[in-house]
């Protein structure tokens, strides 16, 4: 039978029967090997992504702290904030009254609780302007949040008295 072939049609017929040979084998070895491959490379990138996050969860740890640093941090007792803030300003030795000092206010969200802090301060514009700057700078319990000056009309000495308005703020996390 094969006799009747010639050399070109022969040809052709070793041709046709190595790429279906080279098909089957594809299909069967090759195809899963480069499947494989394909794997191993997605589970190394994963594995580096996994080996590199302890780096980034320490970073994001530094991150953290800075933040807190930087908003007020946590407080064990807000009415202890209220008390620290009285003694720092008593300690200034500067010449200022304690007009009044409002309840803390508690704000909740569902992360964290917000604790308002509101003390009313009455004098000199410059000594109440250091005061400020000392509780903005060195007050490390609150951060303030807002601060008013503002004026009041004494009637009966018919003067204006400067009023400064404190409100500082800080927070700690929902349990």
């Amino acid at each position: 039978m094969l006799d009747n072939l010639t050399y070109k049609k022969k040809f052709f017929a070793v041709l046709i029967g190595f790429v279906l040979l080279f098909l089957a084998c594809y299909k069967k070895t090759y195809k899963h090997m480069f499947a494989a491959k394909k794997q191993l490379n997605q589970v190394s990138q994963k594995l580096n992504i996994v080996d590199n996050s302890h780096v980034e969860l320490a970073s994001l740890n530094q991150e953290i702290k800075g933040i807190n640093n930087a908003i007020g941090g946590q407080t064990k007792v807000p009415e202890d904030v209220a008390q620290e803030l009285l003694d720092f300003i008593s300690k200034t030795a500067l010449n200022i009254d304690i007009v009044a000092i409002e309840d803390v206010h508690i704000a909740t969200s569902d992360e964290f609780l917000v604790y308002t802090n509101q003390v009313t301060l009455q004098g000199d514009y410059e000594i109440l302007l250091k005061l400020l700057y000392r509780i903005e700078l060195k007050f490390k319990n609150s951060r303030i949040m807002n601060s008013q000056f503002y004026t009041k009309k004494n009637y009966r000495t018919n003067k204006n008295i400067l009023y400064l308005k404190i409100i500082l703020q800080n927070y700690e996390k929902s349990k």
